[in-house]
């Protein structure tokens, strides 16, 4: 039921199951994907400590505790330990672990390496991990009212230092110690979870490096050699029925008609040429963003540059589709063309999003003044027309004279010319028309890297994957303590809580070389578990912008748990020459006794063109990052326990303690 107060149902027995298969909980849906090419998770055998060190931390700082954890014991227990690295692995191993989670060989192993650094030099990291340590021993000694020597300690230590252990302890630390913790930080979550510029910066991760344009030149359309052949023919009739001109008399009316014939062709050439080429210029460009041949199925190109244009429509431009189609088609002309054959097509489509970008913002901005062509067309040349048909006419009289002179050749020279003359006129404006269009190009192409030079400055500040993780963090913090304040929940009612998050529908994905992905939207779900009930809500949260919004929320009491059920899918991959891995994907699903599903989440990953081994390396990361990992055990026992589950739970950290004071 949903309500602001636990209601006591009816007894019940609730059961749990789980290695069941079953589908997810939605289709696969198409996920655009970033890729960054960064090397911060990347590491190898040969590397040193330093660079262990680095890598083990970024681990650490993008929510991946065990990765950190496993790189910052091999430092610390095969003679490359610092103060730091101590710190560093005890925060790792108390990341994403409750009390249930602390076996006795990981407390052997804190125990361990607390005593090598109380034998190293004191600083800055070794009382770091005093706090640590003091902080665990408050917890374990559930006096909230005691000595709080950790928690003034803990208001020592720098920001930094106070960010990192209160988001790694936060399953260890709740209650009443979470809170006076809370009043000593530095940073207050609120307002630090917009620090580092987010809102400006955040967006930047999610778009693709750009790839530089290349110089497009529209082509110009020529006659097939095979209808040049009258051309050819009637040029070298009129050539020689002119020479033979000079075989007779030369009177004057001969020279006058020579004079006019030569003229006017040449006038006819001269202006033909000027005024066919612009007609070949303008007609070429007009082509370029006429129809052509649809595919079946369109291609990525094609997809995102309607995309683009669809988010580039200016308001109440109710004929923008049709006004846009020209640009729209001569990009996709452009494009599919250059990609034809790229060998990394996928993510080169990706690469030029800003251009698309950019042409769509350009011809948005022509709207609806302009007449929607790549650019507005060119002026044609005053005068060129009617000089080209004065010509003719030129011609026509001087031809007439030739033949009052008693000159027969006029009647090859006329029917040659008339075939000759236009090829003349057509091959030289296609020229013509070709200077025009490699013109464009140029103007295009230096305006296009101009936008590309401009775009790079853009994202030279974007944010890294610890940025990312750092802001997500912060947010599930807030999300979480939004969830206690407004379900008035007393310090000391929590006993647990779990946060999870999944992917957003159609959020788009960011992902670094061997990171987890990155969403700029989710979907949080936090759980607080009190001596009285649950409080389940799910929250949307934009990522770029912190915005918080569409809650839903459920409080029942125990009894009213009907079922959790793990479904886990298991898909075989395997390569030529490589042992068969699995991809595991999991389901987790919570049930009420009147049907209701309040819960219903999990950690597969939505893959776009990825390969095999991409997928399976990204499955594991999505799982180790969606908080479900923590949830399983905690959300099983109240299942299976119902409000017994307390008195578990109890026991549990009675036995951790007696574990950590051994």
């Amino acid at each position: 039921m949903s309500g602001d107060t636990i209601v006591d149902g009816v007894a019940n027995e609730n059961s749990a199951s789980g290695n069941a298969q079953v589908g997810q909980q939605v289709g696969v849906q198409y996920v655009e994907s970033v890729f960054h090419e960064t090397t911060i998770y990347t590491v190898s055998d040969e590397d040193t400590a330093e660079r262990r060190h680095q890598v083990a931390r970024a681990y650490l700082n993008a929510g991946l505790p065990r990765s950190a954890e496993e790189l910052f014991s091999e430092l610390v227990f095969n003679g490359h330990q610092s103060t730091e690295r101590i710190y560093f692995y005890v925060l790792a191993v108390f990341s994403e672990r409750g009390f249930g989670d602390l076996s006795t060989e990981l407390v052997r192993r804190i125990r361990e390496v607390g005593k090598l650094c109380v034998s190293l030099p004191e600083d800055e990291w070794s009382r770091a991990h005093r706090v640590v340590r003091s902080l665990v021993d408050l917890v374990r000694s559930d006096t909230g009212d005691g000595s709080f020597t950790a928690v003034a300690a803990f208001g020592d230590l720098p920001a930094e230092r106070q960010d990192e252990i209160s988001r790694h302890l936060s399953l260890l630390v709740t209650g009443v110690v979470d809170r006076q913790l809370d009043a000593e930080r530095k940073h207050k979550v609120s307002t630090e979870r917009f620090s580092r510029n987010r809102t400006d910066r955040a967006w930047k991760f999610f778009e693709p490096n750009p790839v530089e344009p290349a110089k497009y030149q529209i082509r110009v359309s020529t006659t097939d050699i095979d209808d040049r052949r009258p051309a050819f023919i009637g040029g070298t009739v009129a050539l020689l029925s002119l020479a033979g001109l000079f075989f007779g008399p030369m009177s004057l009316l001969f020279w006058g008609g020579l004079v006019l014939l030569i003229t006017g062709s040449a006038v006819t050439t001269r202006y033909g040429i000027e005024h066919t080429g612009h007609a070949l210029h303008v007609a070429s460009r007009r082509d370029a963003t006429r129809p052509a041949e649809e595919p079946t199925n369109p291609s990525q190109v094609d997809k995102l540059i309607d995309r683009c244009f669809r988010d580039a429509c200016p308001p109440d431009a109710e004929d923008w589709s049709e006004y846009a189609a020209g640009c729209r088609r001569y990009l996709r002309r452009r494009l599919n063309d250059r990609l034809k054959y790229d060998m990394n097509y996928g993510q080169t489509v990706k690469q030029l999003k800003w251009l698309f970008d950019w042409h769509a913002r350009r011809v948005a901005r022509q709207w609806p003044s302009v007449d929607p062509q790549l650019q507005p067309e060119p002026a044609a040349p005053r005068g060129a027309r009617n000089r080209q048909m004065a010509g003719v006419l030129v011609t026509v009289a001087g031809l007439a004279l030739l033949g009052v002179a008693h000159r027969w050749q006029i009647v090859p020279i006329a029917t040659g010319g008339w075939f000759a003359l236009p090829a003349v006129i057509e091959f030289f404006a296609t020229r013509r028309a070709t200077q025009f269009l490699r013109a464009d190009a140029d103007g295009l192409y230096e305006q296009e890297m101009a936008e590309y030079e401009r775009w790079r400055d853009e994202l030279a500040d974007r944010p890294n994957d610890s940025d990312i993780a750092r802001w997500l963090a912060l947010d599930k913090t807030y999300i979480k303590e939004e969830a206690l304040r407004k379900g008035d929940i007393a310090e000391r009612d929590l006993v647990s809580h779990v946060v999870l998050n999944e992917r957003a529908p159609y959020a788009r994905r960011g992902i670094v070389l061997h990171g987890p992905p990155r969403y700029e939207a989710y979907q949080v779900i936090v759980i607080l578990l009190t001596r009285h009930g649950v409080r389940e809500s799910r929250v949307h949260l934009n990522l770029i912008t912190g915005e918080i919004k569409n809650e839903d929320w459920n409080v029942f009491g125990y009894d009213r748990i009907a079922s959790a059920s793990l479904k886990v899918r298991e898909k075989p991959v395997k390569r030529p020459g490589e042992p068969e891995r699995k991809i595991r994907n999991r389901e987790l699903r919570l049930r009420l006794l009147d049907g209701v599903e309040i819960l219903a989440i999990s950690d597969r990953v939505d893959i776009e063109n990825d390969t095999e081994d991409g997928e399976v390396e990204l499955n594991q990361l999505a799982a180790a990052t969606s908080g479900m990992d923590a949830a399983l055990p905690i959300l099983e026992a109240v299942a299976h326990k119902g409000r017994d589950w307390i008195e578990f739970e109890n026991d549990r950290r009675a036995m951790w303690s007696r574990n950590w004071s051994e």
